[in-house]
């Protein structure tokens, strides 16, 4: 098992210097990871900080840490430039970066603000185009695609990453099911439970079912599947076992989350307070 960091850069921590030296306390605190979330936009009013750019200060101040983004909506992306961004970072990051990939949702209006493609069927077939050049590119291979969404003809983007291949994960609301057969083919699953106050830890029995699928779709069974929850709010005596039955479950990292507006100070204290190992 392994304990990563997962922060939203919103509000005091969208000043990029905050995160930074707040990865170094990651580091020396003895996570194993330091992971942002990716949006354009969050509560009206308040600040949001772009997480590559975060990433790019955090990779030369940390020696030891994995990070990325969990997760990079690809549809409004461009899966050339995403491609450029994930081979330069983990060039940057001598092969700590994971990528991280989803769908993405118009939840505090992220696509309709900017004119973006809002229905999911579409985005769905965009995320799709989208993966697929990028995997193409990160092989190092000219490109020639002529999708719905995307066309494209291009010699290969070089440098290509350190990471060979450059782990990605992708997400899934569960138990929506349709997006595991894009995710079996990947490295990791990040998925995402619905809640209601707080964050707590996932049920083994829904993580022990996705596994299981995945499995059956044709992914490792080692396959890395992270899941967010906040352990620092838990009864301390109880951690232990959660952790232990998590793993049992198919789980390879927990990720303590912070929500959007988080007191910096609530923060170092439990980054400070090391992962319960």
């Amino acid at each position: 098992m392994r304990f990563g960091v997962f922060l939203p850069p919103f509000a005091e921590f969208a000043q990029p210097r905050r995160v930074v030296a707040l990865s170094r306390q990651v580091e020396d605190s003895g996570w194993d990871g330091l992971f942002l979330w990716d949006h354009m936009l969050a509560a009206r009013g308040m600040p949001v900080a772009d997480p590559w750019v975060i990433m790019a200060a955090v990779a030369t101040v940390t020696r030891r840490i994995r990070l990325g983004a969990l997760v990079t909506p690809l549809p409004r992306r461009r899966p050339w430039v995403v491609s450029r961004q994930l081979a330069t970072l983990d060039q940057l990051a001598d092969g700590r970066l994971v990528g991280g990939i989803g769908l993405g949702d118009d939840g505090w209006a992220e696509f309709s603000s900017f004119g973006e493609a809002v229905d999911p069927v579409v985005r769905g077939q965009m995320l799709d185009e989208a993966l697929e050049l990028i995997q193409r590119f990160l092989g190092g291979e000219a490109v020639s695609f002529h999708g719905r969404h995307y066309v494209v003809d291009a010699p290969p983007l070089l440098p290509r990453p350190r990471q060979d291949p450059l782990p990605i994960w992708g997400a899934v609301r569960w138990p929506n099911r349709k997006p595991l057969a894009r995710i079996a083919k990947l490295d990791g699953c990040f998925p995402i439970f619905a809640t209601s106050g707080g964050l707590p830890p996932p049920d083994p029995a829904d993580i022990a079912a996705l596994h299981a699928q995945l499995v059956d779709l044709g992914a490792r069974s080692d396959i890395d599947i992270a899941v967010r929850c906040a352990l620092s709010s838990e009864d301390p005596s109880s951690v232990k076992e959660t952790v232990a039955a998590l793993e049992d479950s198919g789980v390879t990292w927990i990720l303590e989350s912070f929500p959007p507006g988080v007191a910096p100070d609530r923060v170092t204290s439990v980054v400070g307070n090391g992962p319960p190992k």
